[in-house]
């Protein structure tokens, strides 16, 4: 297994509040993207990949499939919820949570909000993660176009969020894993910039260097403003 990871605060915010996890011997990598302000959204993406990191040791992954993740995001939603109840600074703070944990050629993935899963086998490229953003649900209800969701006013909207709620729905999802595969995780600072054949084309035009197809992701989220904050996590499994 190879890992690449890169963090990037962009070119007009002020914090980044992005956080993510890479943890090549648990096989565990996580994207959370936070929100809030005034440094909640900081600390709601800071708090979700710390209980996930605490939660999720070697042991408990060994000897569970992928509902010890789910559990795991369960009980950082109730960290998140807590303490944005606990503090009036921190009042509707949230993130979204993408973690993914591979075992026994199985790949596991918790995700809420619309940061992103990408799968990339044999020269195509699958969206693995639904957006819970207003613009997703009317993407999939067919009113409203991909194009016409990138310049959408209400494109941030989010319809879930781990930390808004006492509970929340967890999507979690199971698969195969082949040797070649390759796992991208993003936030939305990425992929509301960069499309998915652009991520494709990097992918596969740099080969094994993933410092090189990371690098150059956020390197063109930056060129088409930087507008946000820009996490990106590259897994190639080999088996």
């Amino acid at each position: 297994m190879h890992v690449n990871s890169l963090t990037e605060i962009g070119l007009v915010r002020k914090a980044n509040e992005d956080k993510f996890l890479a943890d090549k011997k648990r096989g565990l990598f996580i994207v959370a993207d936070g929100m809030g302000g005034h440094e909640a959204g900081e600390l709601a993406s800071s708090l979700a990949i710390k209980t996930l990191d605490e939660f999720l040791t070697l042991e408990t992954i060994t000897n569970n499939d992928g509902q010890v993740l789910k559990d795991a995001v369960e009980i950082a939603n109730r960290v998140i919820y807590n303490e944005a109840k606990s503090k009036s600074m921190c009042k509707g703070m949230g993130t979204t949570i993408t973690a993914a944990i591979f075992k026994d050629y199985k790949l596991y993935i918790a995700h809420i909000g619309d940061s992103r899963a990408y799968l990339i086998r044999d020269g195509n490229i699958r969206l693995l993660t639904k957006d819970h953003s207003l613009v997703g649900e009317l993407i999939r209800q067919g009113e409203l176009t991909p194009q016409e969701a990138e310049n959408h006013p209400h494109r941030n909207i989010l319809t879930r969020a781990l930390g808004t709620e006492p509970v929340v729905e967890i999507d979690l999802l199971e698969m195969v894993i082949q040797p070649g595969d390759i796992l991208l995780l993003c936030t939305d600072g990425l992929s509301n910039f960069v499309n998915d054949q652009e991520i494709l084309t990097e992918v596969v035009n740099n080969g094994n260097n993933l410092k090189n197809t990371v690098n150059n992701l956020v390197q063109l989220a930056l060129k088409r403003g930087g507008l946000d904050n820009i996490t990106v996590v590259l897994v190639s499994y080999d088996g």
